[in-house]
């Protein structure tokens, strides 16, 4: 029949997802701890803990020839022989110094030792337990909502998603089970170990590769992600196999796929475009569902300069410039839309520094100058000067919408001019 330590034992390792061994381990660390902090304690011990609950500590001594002088450290080989007589100089004898008692003091420090203990225990059970799942998607349960972030559980593991990483637009409920992306496991620090986020775009990549078998099977592959998290997405997909239509298979039968996708990110939208490698094209399919009449690529600058009918300007630039900032992240080019029926001399060529001084950050949001800030008038004076078309916009989101989408991606450097031939060079040739 197993004793009540025992049993106290295996419930406590049953509680706390651990071996025996391991709550065993932080018994003998309280001990050890409790020791220590008795009058006179000495350093060098070993404490022993059996399956029982006794316990005993040993000091660890040198046997010597000489007379002893440090006796905390130090022993006879008269008095070494009473405990093992097959020792002799110089060898380490252990010897009992177990204390009678524990003051109160000393109990809460055990206490409190054991407790750390455990508590690191299952830190590195938690961590060897996730560490391999980085990246991937998990469901969790909502335990906890405040300015910090929202809590949630995974069984053992408490997991926290700062605001960052959440959906702006999104509402969670406690109790609520919600599907997130694991993006890190801390071993050390207080606190939730894992860091999980539903903003992240792997989110959207490991949704699409869980709903749809071809990305699994990399028969269709996802070649970007360009998001404005709880409103748009829009996702640049290619096939890897002759025949194979990746948007088709991305969409399903009557949208089935995608609208599995689209469960867990409502109300945000999604749009699957194709992927090309001709810039022309590629940069057309990101516009839209906007229909574009013409692409001009100037690679010196990064810049697509798009022609689309007058119908289609509000289209391709979307909502306070949307459709056309995320086309401009998903491709990596810098897109100037321009109305096709403005006059010739309206539809000029964008200057190298078309946005110096409008720099943008990643979310496109004015960087350097506060664009909401700005009247109409004062929009169509940067305009005018970074030589950036507002024909056929009336509208002040739309017109800060054409400015940020043309100011996502810095231009490409000009390559330097060859240096000309030094002019003593020439006169040695006139003088041959």
């Amino acid at each position: 029949m197993k004793s009540e330590f025992e049993l106290a034992l295996a419930q406590i390792a049953a509680d706390k997802g651990l071996a025996t061994d391991e709550v065993l381990e932080a018994v003998r660390a309280a001990v050890d701890s409790a020791y220590r902090d008795l009058p006179g304690a000495l350093e060098d011990i070993d404490v022993h803990v059996d399956g029982q609950g006794s316990f005993s500590v040993h000091a660890n001594r040198t046997v010597v020839e000489h007379e002893v002088t440090d006796p905390d450290a130090e022993i006879s080989l008269a008095d070494a022989i009473e405990v093992d007589e097959n020792l002799k100089f110089g060898d380490i004898v252990q010897v009992d110094i177990t204390p009678q008692g524990f003051s109160r003091i000393a109990a809460q420090k055990a206490r409190q030792a054991m407790l750390f203990t455990l508590r690191e225990a299952e830190r590195s059970l938690v961590h060897d337990r996730y560490v391999d799942h980085v990246g991937e998607l998990m469901v969790g349960k909502v335990t906890r909502i405040d300015h910090r972030g929202v809590v949630l559980e995974f069984g053992r593991a408490e997991a926290m998603m700062p605001p960052m990483e959440q959906i702006p637009t999104e509402h969670l409920r406690l109790n609520q089970r919600i599907r997130v992306y694991l993006m890190e496991v801390n071993e050390e620090g207080r606190g939730p170990q894992l860091s999980v986020s539903r903003r992240h775009s792997d989110f959207v990549r490991r949704l699409f590769e869980r709903e749809i078998p071809e990305i699994a099977n990399n028969a269709v592959e996802i070649v970007n992600i360009a998001r404005d998290a709880g409103i748009r997405t829009k996702v640049a997909v290619r096939a890897l196999q002759d025949g194979l239509d990746p948007v088709g298979s991305c969409v399903g039968m009557r949208g089935s796929r995608i609208q599995n996708i689209v469960r867990d990110l409502v109300p945000e939208k999604v749009e699957i475009v194709e992927y090309s490698d001709a810039p022309v094209k590629y940069v057309a399919n990101a516009l839209s569902p906007a229909q574009v009449i013409s692409v001009n690529i100037s690679i010196e600058e990064n810049l697509a300069d798009v022609l689309v009918a007058p119908d289609m300007v509000s289209l391709a630039i979307g909502r306070e410039g949307q459709n056309s900032r995320l086309a401009a992240r998903l491709t990596g080019w810098r897109i100037n839309i321009r109305d096709a029926s403005a006059p010739d001399d309206l539809q000029l060529e964008a200057a190298p520094d078309v946005l110096a001084g409008v720099e943008t950050d990643e979310d496109g949001d004015g960087g350097d100058v506060d664009l909401p800030g700005l009247t109409v008038p004062e929009l169509r004076a940067l305009a005018a000067e970074k030589e950036i078309s507002l024909t056929g916009l009336r509208r002040k989101a739309d017109i800060i919408g054409a400015i940020e989408a043309a100011a996502v991606a810095e231009p490409k450097p000009k390559p330097e001019p060859e240096p000309e031939p030094e002019p003593a060079a020439v006169q040695a040739e006139d003088g041959e």
